[in-house]
């Protein structure tokens, strides 16, 4: 399959991240099939679609009049054979559950078109020992981050039996859609980006734990010194800057406190044992309950498109 063949792209999952897929997409000009097995899940998707087009529209990055364009590109089902047939390009993003991912990608190909590319929106799991094997060739790993339709980055994660012309294809189909795909050449559970959070995270909960910090000056910390830095070197390159005599040196300071391993960290478990869940719950580390949950996500994301927007030369840069 070449690129400009793909015209039917599906979306099987309509949940946190099944909106902003299908906006994507649908932005892009393609015609997008968004799968749930339920109607009020796929009715929720709609509405958070046509508000985040409502935020694009304000920030000028979508003209208003393209709005009802763009939406009527989605179609809804709840028949995974509705939203597979004649597809060309899938994207799995159910839940994280090996029986479930096995299930629906059985059920997709025995409905799927012979050439069409197999995705996986998965965070942790080895999509590739779930596929049917006379996929595989054209199965891939497409980690999207949260949320898709503002966060450029997509890890692409190459299976053993991966061919190069899927890796090319899909590469080229994300950077078509105004995503930044990197190529993981095989795979590893939590693949890059979340391998980098779950070390963060240790350190961030043994910091809490601990009393060094609380979380909002932890939070100001990282936002006035690592994240900036990190926009124009990156992490590896900024061991070039720092020298890497100095950078080996630190690793053999002994006063050094490593982080314990620890998967139970107080300041988290309490909070989740107390439904203080974040965002969605209206309290985490902080406190969300006196705005509607669209109000703090519309915040976020006209915060988000701002950043990107500003650095958007710089992530391909080098010095």
């Amino acid at each position: 399959m070449k690129l400009d063949e793909i015209k039917k792209v599906a979306i099987i999952g309509a949940g946190t991240m099944g909106p902003g897929l299908a906006q994507v997409f649908a932005t892009a000009g393609y015609d997008v099939s968004l799968y749930s097995r339920k109607v009020e899940t796929l009715e929720k998707a709609l509405s958070v679609v046509r508000a985040n087009l409502g935020t694009f529209v304000e920030h000028d990055m979508v003209p208003a009049q393209d709005v009802e364009k763009i939406i009527s590109r989605i179609k809804t089902t709840q028949s995974v054979e509705e939203a597979g047939a004649g597809a060309d390009f899938v994207i799995e993003s159910i839940v994280e559950k090996v029986d479930a991912k096995r299930a629906m990608f059985e059920e997709l190909d025995k409905i799927c078109p012979d050439g069409a590319i197999f995705t996986s929106n998965t965070s942790y799991l080895n999509i590739f020992e779930l596929v049917p094997a006379k996929r595989l060739p054209q199965t891939i790993i497409a980690h999207w981050f949260a949320p898709p339709h503002i966060i450029p980055l997509v890890e692409v994660v190459k299976g053993p039996e991966t061919t190069d012309d899927t890796v090319d294809l899909v590469v080229g189909l994300l950077k078509k859609v105004d995503r930044v795909p990197t190529v993981m050449e095989k795979f590893v559970p939590g693949f890059c980006i979340n391998r980098f959070l779950r070390i963060i995270g240790r350190e961030i909960f043994f910091l809490l734990d601990n009393g060094y910090m609380t979380a909002e000056q932890l939070d100001i910390a990282v936002k006035a010194s690592i994240i900036p830095r990190a926009m124009v070197l990156g992490f590896v390159q900024r061991y070039d800057f720092t020298g890497l005599d100095l950078s080996y040196g630190n690793l053999q300071n002994k006063a050094f406190i490593e982080a314990p391993i620890d998967n139970d960290p107080i300041s988290l478990v309490e909070r989740v044992e107390r439904g203080e869940l974040g965002v969605k719950s209206g309290k985490g580390f902080f406190d969300y309950s006196d705005r509607p949950l669209e109000e703090v996500l519309k915040k976020r994301d006209a915060a988000l498109l701002e950043v990107f927007n500003s650095v958007k030369d710089l992530i391909y840069e080098r010095i």
